[in-house]
């Protein structure tokens, strides 16, 4: 059974009423989920006021490009990307068991294109202004900063990604009003605000990127690309949570247009299922 398969039967879903259900919040995700985080007393700004809830663990759930992101399809598969001539004639030509026996597999798990990755994440907070994914698949980690924003360094797979809560309804955490007769905003810090956020999404801009893979057979991106994500939950009426991921991929040497992909994951109960696997472009 390929691995595709196997991922599929471990997945107890409501496929059809799910995708439905994902569809008809198209234009809800634009303005921000109604799914927000209970405000906590401790931890950081960026945790208290965090509008949705995204530590956890997820898995993917593929109800779309099934034959592009379940296998690797063939070299020379670009349809649907909106390719330059330079990344088409590149991509034509690739030798994938070349790249996996030199250890370039990993090109195909950088930031652009990981959540496309089948498998499952586990989201935490790794200090106060750092949110940390991990990816199961190509045992890869990224980490989206608030705040104290690290050096650029060389660039890398991941990139340097900065986050930002962006909230419904005009919520801002540094001027909440304690009780109603002050008439001064100020940063509430320590203590409980009288206004709480009515939800809202994750915004990431990522940079620095090392050149990668668009696709698992080689479509090329360069260290030129730019990356813009818009994380967002919905919950359903029977209590199943999605985290939906759309994604905006710049590449001006590759690209005629920006690429925009949803990628949808479904909360799971723990990290029972968690199954790193190395960065391969081969099917298994």
């Amino acid at each position: 059974m390929m691995p595709g398969k196997k991922l599929m039967n471990k997945v107890n879903i409501k496929t059809k009423q799910s995708t439905a259900f994902l569809r008809s919040c198209a234009l809800l995700m634009l303005l921000g989920s109604p799914v927000f985080a209970q405000t906590q007393e401790e931890g950081s700004v960026y945790q208290r006021f965090a509008p949705i809830e995204l530590t956890g663990n997820w898995v993917s759930v593929v109800t779309e490009d099934w034959h592009m992101r379940m296998i690797t399809p063939p070299v020379g598969n670009f349809d649907g990307l909106p390719l330059t001539a330079r990344a088409q004639e590149i991509a034509s030509v690739v030798n994938l068991d070349q790249l996996e026996r030199n250890g370039q597999a990993c090109q195909a798990y950088g930031a652009a294109r990981l959540l496309r990755e089948p498998g499952r994440l586990r989201i935490s907070w790794q200090d106060g202004d750092t949110l940390r994914i991990e990816a199961d698949a190509g045992k890869q980690t990224r980490l989206l900063h608030f705040d104290n924003i690290p050096n650029p360094g060389a660039p890398s797979l991941q990139g340097l990604s900065v986050a930002k809560w962006q909230y419904n309804g005009g919520f801002d955490p540094d001027r909440v009003l304690l009780n109603p007769g002050e008439t001064g905003a100020i940063r509430a810090l320590g203590r409980r605000p009288a206004m709480q956020p009515l939800g809202g999404k994750l915004y990431v801009e990522t940079t620095n990127l090392s050149p990668s893979m668009l696709r698992k057979n080689g479509v090329p991106l360069s260290e030129d690309t730019e990356l813009k994500e818009y994380f967002n939950t919905l919950r359903e009426p029977d209590g199943t949570e999605w985290l939906i991921v759309t994604t905006i991929v710049r590449d001006p040497l590759n690209l005629l247009v920006n690429h925009i992909t949803s990628t949808n994951f479904q909360r799971e109960p723990d990290d029972s299922l968690w199954n790193p696997t190395p960065c391969s472009l081969l099917n298994n």
